[in-house]
């Protein structure tokens, strides 16, 4: 657990942290990932691979029989895909890159925290944190793989003024270090 309270704590909490230290270096930062092409290859590479893994390892028949015809199939679709994306799909593909991360992380992250949960009936455990923010990665993922220009946007709103700014620093600083603390717990 120490892992995922490292690996979904940091990120927001530098983030957090860069808002209070500067707004301004906040929205360049931003703006940097929103537009940098090498980022967005390699995010997307990393998706497209990572959701070949996870189709590897889903064990359902059906998909089986689809993805698995010969050997190295998904691996070779993954390569096509993380291709045919990059040249396709440039605009803002750095962010849908990212959000299509997060829709991939709670499938990993729930086989990790299921060895930790709690026996029935308890009604709440540290290790929930880490599900509910799963859940949330999750949907902010869907969100922003089908409309990536949409989550840019609300950022620069969320940016845009520094009371609202402040605020959104505060949650991810809390909610990093909630994630790290209890990482570390268990």
């Amino acid at each position: 657990m120490i892992y995922w309270g490292l690996t979904l704590g940091l990120p927001l909490l530098a983030f957090g942290g860069a808002i209070f230290v500067s707004i301004d270096l906040a929205k360049r930062f931003s703006n940097w990932f929103e537009n940098n092409r090498i980022v967005a290859a390699v995010l997307t590479v990393i998706a497209w691979f990572w959701t070949a893994y996870e189709c590897h390892i889903i064990g359902i028949a059906a998909f089986d029989n689809l993805l698995k015809v010969f050997p190295f199939q998904l691996w070779i679709m993954a390569a096509v895909l993380s291709y045919l994306t990059i040249i396709w799909m440039s605009k803002n593909l750095s962010v849908r890159a990212l959000t299509g991360l997060m829709m991939l992380m709670p499938a990993s992250l729930f086989r990790t925290t299921h060895d930790f949960r709690p026996p029935a009936g308890t009604i709440f455990a540290p290790i929930d944190i880490f599900i509910y923010v799963a859940y949330i990665i999750a949907i902010i993922g869907m969100y922003g793989m089908f409309y990536p220009w949409r989550a840019e946007k609300f950022l620069s709103i969320l940016l845009a003024k520094s009371v609202r700014a402040y605020l959104f620093a505060s949650i991810l600083v809390i909610v990093g270090l909630s994630l790290i603390v209890v990482g570390f717990m268990y």
